[in-house]
């Protein structure tokens, strides 16, 4: 069956009946299908009764698809990240239930979407002890529609983790503390000691402060992740639709007058019912 082995037909087909149990009760469907390209897999997903425009959006997402990278926004700020990105696609329903789905898998919290004009916003809207961390009540995701090219912009605060820089100052300053009680010559007789507290203290504060870095680091780099994976679920619903054919129109056929024969005892009662009606 062309590039595709036993394999790849098992893993999209699996993939397909995902999306066909995530969008089967949506209100709005295409249909897709190609029969002619992978004729065998279609086969297969036809006797599994599994919908071709979930299997089209597998095989796409199977193919790959080619994207522009994530562009980190400098927003000037120590505690805020910002993510921009674009693809292409109508911003319609079915899409933003599963946009909405991946972010609150996520973030672990449910959200709430608002539309203004042509943008959608979803805003994390976490439950309990997390609506204390900023981290958590944060993230926000704008969607601007522009003529069919969508602007992604998503947004998180990392106030929650920047905190844990503060032991890591106090450390700092504890270890100049000691150093300048050497240099002034307050430590008397107590001078090794401290130095050696004062090294142990810079110490335990750089590798703090490195390890705090480095979250930051991965949060980022889990925000530029999720925002791959928006831009693939946009532009593969979008390459999905151009597969859409339309299902042919059930035919009627009208009989032409001459072939329609009409009886002597229909043509009396229809000449009655004139009179009757006179």
């Amino acid at each position: 069956m062309g590039m595709l082995n036993e394999d790849e037909i098992r893993k999209i087909i699996k993939r397909a009946s995902v999306f066909q149990k995530f969008y089967d009760n949506s209100p709005s469907r295409t249909f897709s299908n190609d029969p002619e390209t992978h004729e065998q897999l279609f086969e297969i997903s036809d006797s599994l009764n599994i919908k071709r425009e979930y299997v089209m959006e597998a095989l796409i997402e199977h193919q790959g698809i080619p994207l522009d990278d994530p562009i980190q926004i400098e927003t000037n700020s120590f505690s805020k990240v910002e993510v921009q990105a674009h693809a292409n696609g109508p911003l319609e329903g079915n899409l933003v239930n599963e946009l909405k789905a991946q972010l609150e898998y996520h973030f672990n919290t449910v959200g709430t979407v608002h539309r203004r004009k042509n943008k959608l916003f979803w805003n994390a809207k976490p439950a309990g002890p997390a609506r204390l961390f900023a981290t958590m009540r944060s993230p926000e995701l704008e969607i601007e529609d522009k003529n069919g090219r969508l602007k992604f912009s998503l947004r998180q605060s990392l106030k929650t983790i920047n905190k844990f820089f503060l032991p890591s100052l106090a450390g700092l300053f504890g270890s100049f503390m000691f150093l300048a009680a050497i240099i002034f010559n307050r430590a008397g007789n107590d001078e090794g000691p401290m130095l050696v507290a004062a090294v142990i203290f810079f110490g335990i504060s750089a590798l703090l402060a490195r390890f705090v870095k480095g979250r930051k680091d991965k949060r980022k780099d889990k925000l530029r992740d999720l925002m791959e994976v928006l831009q693939h679920t946009a532009e593969r619903r979008f390459r999905a639709r151009t597969f859409k054919e339309k299902e042919p129109a059930p035919s009627i056929t009208i009989p032409e007058l001459e072939d329609i024969e009409v009886s002597d005892k229909e043509l009396d009662e229809t000449q009655v019912t004139k009179k009757v009606k006179s």
